[in-house]
This record gives C-alpha cells, structure tokens and sequence, in this order.
C-alpha cells in the first residue's frame, strides 16, 4: 500500500491525534517519538511525520536534540507557574470583554457542547470529552470580539496540553470541570462579568496544582 502524500489534512490529523495523545497521558512528559514507528501507526511518510513534529514543536509540545530525535516537553514548576499566570489574565481580560447578554444561539450552542461534555464523561468516551472541552472554551472565548486575544487563548491552551494530562482522566476533576461549565454559563444568562471572569480562572487551578503535585512540588 503506498503511503499517504504530504497533504496538510494529513498533516494535521497526526498533530491533532498526538495532542489528544498528550492530553490523555498517552504519551509523557519525554517520552521519545520515532518516526518510523509513527509513519507505519499512521501510514503515511516519514517526511509527513517530520511535518506535523515540526507543528508540535512550534506550539511547544515537543522538543528536539541532536541526535537523539523528538520527545514530548516536560515544564518545570516555574514554567507551569508562569504559563498559568499567563493564561489568568488573557483569559480573565477576554471573559471581561464578552459584551452581555451575548446572542441566544450562543446560549444553545455553548448549552450544547456542555451537555455533549457532560454526556461523554458519563460514558468515558475521553475522545470526546477533550473534543467538546476544547470547542466549548474556543467558542467561549472567541465572543470577546478581539481575534487576537482569542488566538492567544487558544495558543496558550495547547501549550497546557502538557500539563492536562494530570487532571483529563481523572473522574473527580472532570465532574468538577463539568459542572463549572456550566457556572459559566449561568453566569453569561445572569450577564455578570465578573462572576464569568471569575469562575473562568478557577477553572484552569485544578490542572496546575494536580501537575504540581504529580511532579513533586507541592506537598
């Protein structure tokens, strides 16, 4: 069977796959990627591997050494501190600029990714709980009006990917991250900015401090 062109659909389904990878604690904190191995899991070329491990290390999910290939990122305490500090205040700066009452059909469609998040923790699909998180914060955050400040957001959010893992299989977390869905939501029904920019920042702690502690920093 011949292996796939270097087409950016390919491309992007083995970032996408490896991300959700990472997420999940599939793949660890430098744990090493081959090539060869990754182009026979995919079928396709080693040149479209290198081409997605590439996008992974420009989003700063991998990192490369001479001679020894790709491996996942590891961050350590002050670099996990300083990307979620980060985060805080882009994220706190957007959800204070969602202009109030937002559109109805973002109530549905927000209403709905957080009943499809619900659903798929009941179920264990962790496919698509990581799936619905994902575009429920894209479009949550893309209501602020500021592009740029969404890309951010969204740039910063996959470079938590690898500090997630800790909390994305972890049931107790993910019915807390459920259930602060849906406080978000009400607090966007009852048009309270500060609510919203308030329960949008305690929703990223639980990731950090699991990370944290995992790794041996907190007590």
């Amino acid at each position: 069977m011949s292996r796939e062109t270097n087409s950016p659909s390919n491309v992007q389904v083995i970032v996408r796959t490896l991300e959700v990878d990472i997420v999940l604690g599939r793949l660890y904190p430098r744990e090493r990627l081959v090539e060869e191995q990754l182009a026979n899991r995919f079928n396709t070329s080693r040149h479209v591997v290198r081409q997605a491990m590439l996008e992974l290390e420009i989003a700063g999910l991998l990192v490369r050494e001479a001679n020894k290939g790709a491996m996942v990122c590891e961050y350590g305490a002050d670099e996990v501190n300083q990307l979620y500090q980060m985060r805080e205040i882009v994220e706190r700066q957007a959800a204070m600029l969602i202009p109030l009452p937002i559109a109805p059909e973002f109530y549905v469609q927000l209403g709905a990714l957080c009943d499809q998040h619900a659903a798929a923790i009941k179920a264990s699909d962790m496919l698509s709980v990581v799936a619905a998180n994902k575009e429920f914060h894209q479009v949550l955050y893309r209501l602020c009006g500021n592009t740029f400040l969404a890309d951010v957001i969204d740039e910063m959010a996959k470079k938590s990917n690898l500090v997630r893992f800790t909390s994305s299989t972890d049931l107790t977390r993910l019915k807390q991250a459920r259930d602060e869905h849906y406080l978000i939501l009400e607090a966007l029904r009852k048009e309270n900015s500060k609510a919203l920019a308030d329960i949008c920042v305690k929703h990223l702690q639980p990731s950090r401090l699991m990370y944290l502690e995992r790794q041996g920093h907190l007590s």
